[in-house]
């Protein structure tokens, strides 16, 4: 599941330290001459250039459309929990600690909300990225995961929210412009909002029904399904503005 991967982050960078800094202290202790190379390193979320002598220059490579990125508000219409998150850094990552306390802010559950419950990281990217795209509106999550639900809802792959200020019609309509998503839309008077998941194979449908009531939903047609799930690259999970700099995709 890409959610345990996301936890398996820190990890892997806090290896590839380490590693890196075994093979510099290796060269020195044999007396061997240090060869004239570079090591691609980690210093505190830094980037940064370790020499084969042990010298490291730390520096930041910052993109401009992640250092002008607003932050987003993120509240949870179930228990109130509400928040500012900057999810992307200087250098336009995601940033973990950020994406966690979305998730924490997400946490529906009622009862505990001092553990987030892991959603997939790429969908906390695609909810972000439609904010963005409506001129930063405050998102408001209705649902996210859910104990002992089947289906997408149970294993942190969908989400149910809003964004203050737009139309769930409107909403629904950009998302499904969206490769490999599965987008629902609520229509009745009282639900209003729109249900996004990730998926291999996208999916388009319409759901009715009034508060805690089931009805047969309705699937929307999606011609350009296939061509537009096959195009699809990580870099167009992040938000339009990395796209005028090369390092995203508009749909």
């Amino acid at each position: 599941m890409r959610a345990a991967a996301f936890l398996a982050v820190t990890v892997v960078l806090a290896g590839s330290v380490l590693f890196g800094g075994s093979a510099v202290l290796a060269s020195q202790s044999s007396g061997a001459t240090p060869e004239p190379r570079m090591i691609h390193s980690l210093e505190g979320g830094v980037r940064s250039l370790v020499t084969s002598s042990g010298v490291s220059t730390a520096a930041h490579v910052e993109s401009a459309w992640a250092t002008g990125l607003p932050e987003l508000h993120v509240r949870c219409r179930n228990t109130g929990a509400h928040g500012r998150v900057r999810l992307y850094d200087a250098r336009g990552e995601l940033d973990d600690a950020a994406a966690l306390q979305f998730m924490q802010i997400a946490s529906t559950a009622r009862e505990d909300t001092t553990e987030p419950e892991i959603l997939d990281p790429r969908l906390v990217q695609l909810v972000a990225r439609a904010a963005y795209h409506f001129k930063n509106a405050p998102i408001a999550i209705v649902s996210a995961t859910r104990k002992g639900a089947r289906g997408k809802h149970g294993t942190g792959e969908a989400l149910d929210f809003a964004l203050e200020g737009v139309r769930a019609s409107v909403l629904a309509s950009y998302l499904r412009g969206y490769p490999r998503a599965g987008v629902g839309i609520y229509t009745h008077p009282k639900t209003q909002y729109v249900h996004l998941d990730v998926r291999d194979e996208s999916y388009h449908w319409l759901d009715a029904s009034p508060p805690h009531v089931t009805w047969r939903e309705r699937r929307i047609g999606d011609p350009k399904r296939a061509a537009r799930d096959d195009a699809y690259l990580p870099a167009m999970d992040l938000p339009e503005t990395a796209s005028s700099t090369g390092s995203g995709s508009r749909y």
